[in-house]
């Protein structure tokens, strides 16, 4: 049995005219980068993460332990960052925007990398404090990664 394969013409490699295949389909445009950066998300969820933000992080924090060691050069660039991109989340959000969720993503992960540092570092030694940051540290994650898949389905 042969195969057939069609051509620019219209007709198959067998020479059988019309034995062409259907026009692949066409999807809908996805809109630039930049555009689909500013899109509005709804303010529910918003909040929903600002608020998760807040308290994942403010129960992060409390639980680490006093330390006498100096915080290495690592943790201060890691804690700067880590900063800026709390204050870019924070306006996205207030703004209801899709970049303040891209933002809350790429703080998450910068948390994730301070809660790994910290002890990796010497800066502190591993206890259950330690689990229970990484577990909000992880959350934060979670959070960021659900609000940003859900604001791809759902319009402001």
């Amino acid at each position: 049995m042969a195969t057939t394969t069609p051509s620019r013409t219209g007709e198959s490699e067998a020479g059988v005219p019309g034995a062409t295949a259907s026009p692949p389909p066409t999807t809908a445009s996805a809109p630039e980068t930049g555009e689909w950066l500013q899109q509005r998300i709804p303010g529910a969820m918003a909040a929903a993460v600002g608020i998760s933000w807040y308290v994942l992080f403010a129960i992060g924090t409390a639980v680490e332990p006093e330390t006498s060691h100096a915080v290495p050069v690592i943790g201060m660039v890691l804690g700067v960052a880590l900063l800026g991109a709390m204050l870019a989340t924070a306006i996205g959000l207030a703004m209801c925007r899709r970049w303040g969720l891209v933002a809350a993503l790429g703080a998450s992960v910068l948390l994730v990398a301070s809660a790994v540092a910290c002890p990796t570092t010497g800066h502190h030694t591993i206890g259950a404090w330690w689990f229970l940051q990484m577990t909000c540290s992880f959350a934060a994650v979670g959070v960021s990664v659900v609000a940003l898949r859900r604001s791809m389905t759902v319009e402001a």
